[in-house]
């Protein structure tokens, strides 16, 4: 394969952690909430800001406005930045303690609906995550630890919080997943329960107010990287482009799956498609996010072992687009790949050791390192997986 399929996961999980607001009285925060989300998956950062700005404006003691504001600067950070921008890691941050303490503050009281535990939850979540990207483990295990906690205490408050269900049940699956030397400790603090985790997230989905779509996305990443039940993996997908048919977020998920099921003309017809779009300057299908179209496209020929058909458009790649992200950290590790598949191993060896230069996200290092030690093989001959 063109490279391991355990990236996506961490892309699904956590750049969505936090959006998990439940439904409230006021019916214009609702409204709020809503578009605001809707502006999120089609990566409209400011609109989403200004729904959520709304939010606290209309209801200046609902912690959802605080809470729904630091997803917003947390989901832009993630998708856009790969969690690395100066600037917006402190005004995330900033928002992150400003949501905490009012949410922390709001839960001393009587809270029957568990809103304010939720919102506590979840916004001590999204800091834990960035605390662990810092290698801040131990704040970012003690912080994780209260997120888990406050979410539980949500369900306890408000059994039919369905939206709260989504956050228990990330902690319950991936506890019960972990490799076998951490998971006796994890479940000592969060529990694990494969089968309980899957109904929670599942749960969310089907009862969840505004949590659907989040619950929707987590499951893609379960089915495409540790239950490798592809079908069902691009089913959600098709659901979600179906209800947000402007996303280009979606529409790129979808090619990932595609990816990971071997589809590689699916892969391709997808590209292209992507590509179009760009063309014709559809909302949300900007220009910034053409190399990632064109990584899929390459990927399609280096997974059909055709690497002249994929060298050519990783170097026009790398030659076009001199980013930091992670999608031009991966073009160096395929394009090594596909060096390695024309027996050009100097070539592929420069390639990975390129990747060592460059941020270590997703675990990148560690395939850069394999692939110094062993030369990439040709993948075998597979139907794709997904018919």
């Amino acid at each position: 394969m063109p490279f391991k399929r355990s990236f996506p996961v961490r892309f699904l999980f956590w750049g969505i952690l936090a959006i998990l607001p439940t439904p409230v009285l006021n019916a214009g925060v609702d409204d709020d909430v809503a578009a605001g989300l809707s502006a999120l998956y089609n990566l409209n950062y400011e609109e989403a800001q200004r729904n959520f700005h709304a939010i606290t404006e209309q209801s200046p003691g609902n912690p959802l406005g605080p809470y729904a504001l630091t997803t917003a600067l947390w989901w832009e950070l993630t998708n856009e930045y790969d969690e690395k921008n100066p600037a917006l890691e402190r005004e995330f941050l900033a928002a992150a303690n400003r949501a905490i303490v009012f949410a922390k503050k709001k839960s001393e009281d009587e809270d029957a609906s568990g809103l304010s535990h939720l919102c506590l939850g979840g916004a001590l979540g999204l800091k834990s995550r960035w605390e662990a990207i810092q290698g801040q483990w131990i704040k970012a295990y003690l912080h994780g630890k209260q997120a888990f906690k406050a979410q539980e205490r949500a369900i306890e408050l408000n059994p039919e919080l369905y939206d709260a269900y989504l956050g228990v049940g990330i902690f319950h699956y991936y506890t019960a997943t972990l490799p076998a030397t951490v998971r006796v400790l994890a479940r000592l603090v969060f529990g694990g329960n494969k089968e309980q985790g899957l109904n929670e997230i599942r749960l969310a989905m089907a009862k969840g107010h505004f949590s659907r779509t989040a619950a929707r996305l987590f499951l893609i990443g379960i089915y495409n990287n540790t239950e490798k039940d592809y079908p069902a993996a691009l089913a959600l997908v098709r659901e979600g482009r179906k209800e947000f048919p402007q996303s280009s977020f979606f529409h790129f998920v979808e090619l990932l799956t595609l990816e990971n099921a071997r589809d590689w003309e699916g892969v391709r017809a997808g590209a292209h498609d992507f590509l179009a779009r760009v063309e014709r300057q559809e909302p949300s299908y900007l220009k910034k996010y053409v190399h990632r179209a064109y990584f899929s496209l390459a990927n399609s020929y280096l997974g059909e072992n055709r690497p002249p058909e994929a060298l050519a458009i990783y170097n026009s790649i790398l030659e076009k687009y001199p980013l930091e992200d992670r999608w031009i950290s991966l073009t160096y590790l395929n394009r090594g790949k596909a060096f390695d598949l024309l027996g050009r191993r100097e070539e592929a060896l420069k390639d990975y050791r390129a990747v060592l230069k460059r941020r270590d996200v997703w675990g990148l290092h560690d395939q850069a390192k394999e692939l110094i030690d062993r030369p990439h093989q040709p993948p075998p001959a597979a139907p794709p997986l997904i018919k």
